[in-house]
Order: C-alpha cells, then structure tokens, then sequence
C-alpha cells in the first residue's frame, strides 16, 4: 500500500512541475471517516429531533392538564361555598326537627296520660 501512495506523491509531483497546479489525493479512509461522521451526525440529529418533539408533547399536555386542574378547582371552590350554605340549613333545620321532636314527646306523653286516664274511665264505665 505504500508504494501506491508514494507512487500518487510522484505523480502529484510531476502533475505541479507540467501544469503548474496543485493535486491533493486523500486516502479513502479519511473519506470513510467523513461519511461515517456524516451518518452518525445524521442519526444524532434525528435523535434530538425525535427527542424535542416528545418532550414539546409532553409539555403540552403538562400545560392542559394544569388548565384542568385550575379549572376544576375553581369550580370546587364554588362549589365548597354552595357546600357550606347547604350545610347552614341543614343545621338549622335540624334545629328545627330537634325541637319539634321535643315537643312531639312532650305530646305523645300528654297523650298517653290521657288515653292511660280514658282507659280508667272505660273501665269504671263498663264496671
């Protein structure tokens, strides 16, 4: 292999002495560098590509799951207000049946003592 490149060196020599210009020969293993270089530089860039546009995705669902949740709570705020008014008159009217029920027993006692005082008088009237 040697003798082939020293052989294009001579001939580059001779090429500058008869037209006066410049020859450059690379080896092709420098150039197989260069296409390996550009196919992994190609299969980097599609790499980050693919990556950015997970990660845009995912931002952008971050992003309307944050609107959600914003606006879910904003709803359970009004809600916990309807929620603590409706809690007001629930406790005041259990007030209320507490108090009724109160006076309910105070009946139904009356009414037993009067119907135990009927069924005294049935009986004195039937003896």
């Amino acid at each position: 292999m040697a003798h082939v490149h020293l052989s294009i060196g001579y001939a580059n020599q001779e090429f500058l002495l008869a037209e006066r210009r410049h020859n450059y020969t690379t080896p092709t293993s420098f150039l197989e560098l260069i296409n390996f270089y550009k196919l992994l530089l190609d299969a980097k860039r599609s790499a980050i590509t693919e990556n950015i546009l997970k990660l845009e995705t995912g931002l952008q669902i971050m992003r309307s799951t944050t609107e959600k949740v914003e606006g879910i709570q904003k709803l359970m705020e009004v809600k916990m207000i309807d929620v603590g008014i409706e809690k007001e008159k629930t406790n005041e009217l259990i007030e209320v049946v507490g108090k009724e029920s109160l006076i309910a027993e105070k009946e139904a006692d009356a009414a037993s003592v009067q119907q135990e005082e009927v069924t005294g008088i049935v009986k004195a009237a039937a003896e």
